[in-house]
């Protein structure tokens, strides 16, 4: 038998705004993505190709915080800390890696997270937010934000989300536990920050589309008890658009 390499797992924590890029997944040359410049700046550091592996592939034009990502290096002698800044160095300024340690081999961001948490911001008010421009949705009619918050709240539990899905989307299973879902408001913003155990295809942009709905007048909070009744994606709002998007964090065991 032959021995395999010695080699690190990497563990990254990076942000970015999505605005520029085609997505986090890799894409067909030309198109520029999150991945790839991801993958370029540690490719370069350590000096050998490397795949880096995603906890969740954000679409084009969504943001993230606090996004986890990680790859396997047999580069043993930099440092982490040198690592996170030679990487920092070489990356656009709309990306940055805000940690880089040690994990044990079997450490893999998407296989290893237990939930993710998610936040939707919308402006709200006549004149656009041009200071956070594809940053934040600009919605200008006013949400009534006490009947969002009760619709909101029963959205928490374990429930079959289909009505909130995609119809593209073929998983096998739409079940999905939702721990928490806010709605709160900050300034002219309205944030509705969504923690669960794992999320269907647009299910957070259809949510938030849904509450924006209840906010507005058009349904009643109990519409959500509807469409998790009847798994009828047509009874759901319309998808929020990418720009008011962040994954905020990933949630691992301890």
């Amino acid at each position: 038998m032959t021995d395999h390499p010695a080699r690190r797992n990497i563990k990254l924590v990076v942000a970015y705004n999505g605005s520029a890029y085609h997505g986090w997944q890799r894409q067909v040359q030309g198109l520029a993505t999150v991945q790839q410049c991801v993958e370029e700046a540690a490719s370069e550091v350590v000096r050998h190709r490397v795949i880096v592996f995603v906890t969740g592939r954000t679409d084009a034009g969504v943001h993230a915080a606090g996004q986890v990502a990680n790859f396997y290096t047999t580069n043993l002698a930099i440092p982490t800390m040198g690592l996170r800044r030679a990487m920092n160095s070489r990356l656009p300024g709309d990306i940055a890696i805000i940690s880089a340690e040690d994990v044990p081999e079997d450490f893999h961001a998407s296989r290893s997270a237990t939930g993710k948490t998610y936040r939707y911001r919308i402006h709200v008010g006549p004149l656009r937010p041009v200071m956070h421009h594809e940053q934040v949705y600009h919605y200008y009619r006013t949400l009534e934000v006490a009947k969002m918050r009760d619709a909101a709240c029963r959205l928490i539990g374990t429930h079959d989300f289909r009505g909130f899905a995609t119809t593209s989307d073929k998983r096998k299973t739409t079940v999905r536990t939702i721990f928490r879902c806010d709605v709160t408001e900050v300034g002219e913003e309205i944030r509705v920050t969504v923690h669960g155990d794992g999320f269907l295809y647009n299910m957070v942009r259809n949510i938030v589309g849904t509450l924006i709905e209840i906010g507005r007048g058009r349904w009643p909070a109990d519409r959500i008890d509807r469409i998790l009744a009847t798994c009828d994606r047509s009874e759901a709002g319309f998808t929020a658009p990418a720009q008011g998007l962040s994954l905020l964090s990933v949630h691992f065991e301890k």
